[in-house]
């Protein structure tokens, strides 16, 4: 495994969450594949493919407020030009309902498994699992 790789990867993982901090949605994008689906661990609970995954993430991503998160203990590893990064992920904010004008505090710890694919030189996220757990 090249420890260049790995900080590309971890970089790009970071970079990816800093997204909902910034309001930066369009970008979103830029680090999905094509073929890319998601199960999350927020409703709704289903498999999102790509076109889904993607509205529901910029809809999360610019109604949170206040939001900050924690990568700990990440492992990856790397197979050709497929890796896989799993980590805790510790998540705080607030998802603001613009309709109601009314706010629920998240404070999420959730178990992350993301699966990438090396496309042209750069990483692109194939696959993500996020399930929220207590302790």
């Amino acid at each position: 495994m090249s420890a260049l790789e790995s900080a590309k990867i971890r970089d790009l993982i970071n970079e990816y969450f800093q997204l909902a901090k910034t309001k930066e949605i369009e970008k979103i994008d830029g680090f999905l594949h094509s073929t890319f689906t998601k199960f999350g661990d927020s409703p709704p609970y289903d498999r999102r493919n790509y076109e889904r995954a993607l509205m529901l993430e910029q809809l999360q991503f610019a109604s949170i407020s206040d939001y900050d998160f924690k990568i700990e203990d990440m492992s990856i590893e790397i197979q050709g030009d497929v890796a896989m990064a799993s980590f805790l992920l510790h998540s705080t904010g607030m998802i603001v309902d613009d309709y109601s004008f009314r706010g629920t505090t998240i404070n999420n710890k959730s178990r992350a498994t993301i699966v990438l694919r090396k496309v042209n030189g750069q990483w692109k996220m194939l696959h993500q699992h996020l399930s929220r757990f207590s302790g």
